[in-house]
């Protein structure tokens, strides 16, 4: 069963990719929805994990046949979001604005127009990782704070080949072609205070594993650990907050939304609390309003903590 795994996973980071390189986007996406759906109606340990990640949504049907449904869409959505990764190096401006347009720049120039710049804040919502090639294309300067792909040699070596550690490696470096500056989350901050402080734009995931301080918010009715130091950030910088998610349309074209910004964040532990389960309150309606968009990281962050990994849900 490895060695299928391994030629599987040799083939889509080789003559796959390469295939797709030739490909319009409209037809590499049409492809990466086909490869989802024909892999939907295979059983297996990503469809069956997202599966039960739709049990912690409200508003998702208490039924096997309504969450295998919604495991379905939620795994085409992942293959376009995985093939895009193939893409990173290819991507051009005018490639990226056919494939991603902006919903609320202005408010992002808004911010800018400030001084103390801006930050984007988001969760592993849709193609999260889309909005680096979005923004950095459309010409503005973007620090991003990363966990890098290579991690999960790290977190998880257990049962690890050799091949799949490679892909990871190479999704990383795929990631290090895009337009902006990245930042360890597990590393200093000080080139994150440096982006600010510079006016410029960082972007942050929020409900990512990385970051030493957590604080537990209310999320999707439950109480989740987020990071604190994003919100701790833009209290020390007085950097404006906006939270942003990354929508996809039927036919593989995305929306990145940016929203309202956040009330400015104090400069007290308190402040950065308060701020933080605010996010947490937008990316949990979003979720409610298009769960398929989150099964992916919701399902990743249950198995994680199920390898004992600290978990999401306190």
């Amino acid at each position: 069963m490895r060695a299928i795994r391994d030629a599987l996973v040799w083939c889509y980071w080789h003559p796959f990719k390469r295939l797709v390189w030739t490909l319009p986007d409209g037809a590499a996406h049409a492809l990466a929805r086909g490869l989802g759906r024909a892999l939907g109606r295979v059983p297996n340990a990503r469809l069956a994990g997202m599966a039960e990640a739709a049990r912690y949504v409200p508003g998702v049907p208490d039924d096997p046949g309504a969450r295998l449904s919604l495991a379905r869409k939620a795994l085409v959505e992942f293959c376009q979001t995985d093939l895009e990764a193939l893409l990173f190096p290819r991507l051009t401006p005018e490639r990226t604005a056919a494939l991603v347009a902006i919903a609320g720049r202005d408010r992002l120039d808004a911010a800018l127009a400030m001084g103390r710049g801006a930050m984007l804040a988001f969760g592993h919502f849709g193609a999260n990782q889309m909005i680096m090639p979005a923004i950095g294309h459309a010409g503005y300067r973007m620090w991003q704070l990363s966990a890098p792909a290579t991690v999960l040699n790290e977190k998880l070596p257990e049962g690890r080949s050799r091949a799949v550690r490679r892909t990871r490696e190479m999704r990383w470096a795929h990631e290090l072609s895009l337009p902006v500056t990245h930042v360890s989350v597990f590393g200093s901050l000080r080139e994150a205070f440096t982006c600010l402080r510079g006016g410029n734009v960082l972007g942050v995931a929020v409900d990512g594993g990385g970051g030493e301080k957590r604080v537990a918010v209310p999320f999707l009715g439950r109480t989740a650990a987020f990071s604190l130091g994003p919100m701790q950030l833009a209290g020390k910088t007085g950097c404006a907050v906006l939270p942003c998610f990354m929508e996809r349309a039927a036919d593989g074209r995305m929306t990145l939304r940016i929203e309202e910004p956040l009330p400015a964040v104090g400069p007290r532990h308190e402040d950065a609390e308060a701020a933080t389960a605010l996010f947490a309150e937008r990316l949990s309606r979003a979720v409610i309003a298009s769960p398929s968009h989150y099964l992916y990281f919701l399902a990743f962050r249950l198995h994680m903590a199920a390898s004992g990994q600290d978990p999401f849900f306190v």
